[in-house]
């Protein structure tokens, strides 16, 4: 089966890895629309630290919970 790979969409480990240790931003995450999903993981694409995607993750739960 050929598949391809659209890597716009990929999460980025860090994202992922952060979204599991915190239901509530991953909740917040899953009921996001296709656009607000795109501009998540643009925004995880620029972060530089752990404790950058921490605060991205953190506010996906202050700001959608």
């Amino acid at each position: 089966m050929d598949s391809q790979i659209n890597n716009s969409y990929d999460m980025p480990i860090g994202l992922s890895f952060q979204l599991g240790l915190n239901e509530k931003a991953l909740t917040a995450y899953a009921q996001m629309d296709d656009a607000e999903k795109r501009q998540v993981v643009e925004a995880a694409r620029n972060v530089t630290s752990k404790a950058e995607m921490q605060q991205l993750v953190a506010g996906l739960e202050q700001n959608f919970c």
